[in-house]
């Protein structure tokens, strides 16, 4: 399910001609129109959701209804995001209004996150007062709000990826785009650090699934993504080559994305109806993961910065394919981020024996949490540069 600002590429945005701003911003098209109207309804459901997880107040005999209902509500709000992202096609308009939306949603989810750690919090005030089996169904049910928000969270970036892929104004917008980047990316880190947090208190209440199933499809990913980053940082791209080479990265990196969705889904099946047993080599291949991640968005960074700079001898057929295959593998790459950390959640939750595991389940967290920052930070970098070069040679 993200990211951080360049300063410096503003300075590719002085080729940015006023006047046409000024008029595209005066007389939006009718699709920025339709999306900002789509997008206003999430809004409003993002506003009522915060409100009532800003209300909640737990004691012993209502924490498992309120956080019951919490959960139903976030989890509406996720499906309302993912129909309006499913029903996105392009092309697609940026305006103010759409981009002033996308924005708020993020904050909504950062704000919704920030309440997590009190509610732990209160968790650990009743938990010497109330019964062992209602404290464990709170634990659980507290467990799956966190993971239900960092999962909105990254539906909601997700959902402004694919508005940047498909968007036919990139160039016109580009100075506003690149501030909402900044701003999703300083919220999601706000929102990954409540969880994390937030699991972090829960993990030390619980007293308390066998993952070693899962440790051949988990190998057999490292194995391929370890091959996968190691080609990405060997390949030099020129002006002649660099769309064949990043089509050719396109297609490796979404079979390994679609691999990757397999194992996530197995994990969802499975934690529908059992527990897991939490294995060490499992958190150390989660782990591993992550790194592999940061490595290849490390890797499309170097490509957006090497595309950058040979644009002004590439030919504009060239580079056109090669900059929206780079935002094609921006979207890839931070969706498999984020579906990473989303499938070590779903196995932490279902975990009974998080107690005898909780150190090394953090350490695990803070190892993911670390390298989806770096993530974050190269992929919003190379977003940055292919806007860039967008907006200068008008693709």
């Amino acid at each position: 399910m993200y990211k951080l600002i360049i300063s410096q590429a503003k300075a590719y945005l002085h080729v940015l001609p006023g006047l046409v701003m000024l008029v595209s911003l005066a007389i939006p098209s009718n699709a920025s129109a339709t999306l900002a109207t789509d997008l206003q309804p999430l809004l409003t459901q993002a506003a009522s959701v915060n409100t009532q997880l800003s209300s909640i107040a737990l004691n012993a005999d209502n924490s498992c209804s309120e956080l019951g209902n919490a959960i139903t509500s976030v989890e509406s709000l996720t499906a309302s995001i993912e129909t309006v992202s499913a029903n996105i096609f392009a092309p697609v308009s940026f305006d103010l209004d759409s981009l002033n939306a996308l924005d708020s949603l993020m904050v909504s989810s950062s704000s919704m996150a920030s309440v997590l750690p009190v509610l732990s919090t209160d968790i650990a005030t009743i938990s010497t007062l109330a019964d062992q089996a209602d404290i464990q169904a709170s634990l659980d049910a507290m467990l799956k709000l966190s993971d239900d928000i960092g999962e909105m969270a990254d539906r909601i970036l997700e959902m402004a990826d694919k508005i940047l892929l498909m968007s036919d104004n990139i160039g016109l917008m580009a100075d506003r785009i690149l501030l909402t980047q900044q701003i999703q990316s300083t919220n999601m880190a706000l929102t990954q650090s409540a969880i994390l947090t937030t699991q972090q208190n829960i993990i030390l209440l619980s007293a308390t699934i066998n993952t070693s199933v899962y440790n051949n499809t988990l190998a057999n990913l490292i194995s391929t993504g370890n091959i996968l980053s190691l080609d990405m940082g060997a390949a030099q791209l020129t002006e002649t080559n660099m769309s064949s080479t990043l089509a050719d990265f396109e297609v490796r990196i979404n079979n390994y994305l679609n691999s990757l969705m397999l194992l996530l889904a197995v994990v969802n099946a499975d934690s529908s109806i059992a527990s897991h047993y939490l294995n060490d080599d499992t958190l150390t291949m989660l782990g591993d993961l992550s790194v592999i991640n940061s490595a290849l968005a490390s890797s499309l960074n170097s490509y957006a910065q090497a595309v950058n700079t040979l644009a002004p001898n590439t030919d504009i057929t060239v580079l056109n394919d090669a900059v929206y295959s780079m935002l094609r593998l921006v979207a890839d790459i931070g969706l498999m981020g984020g579906r990473i950390v989303e499938m070590g959640d779903d196995i932490n939750i279902m975990a009974d024996n998080i107690g005898l595991m909780s150190l090394r389940i953090i350490e695990t967290q803070t190892m993911q949490l670390s390298n989806l920052e770096l993530t974050q930070s190269n992929i919003t970098a190379a977003q940055i540069a292919s806007v860039s070069v967008i907006a200068a040679y008008g693709l």
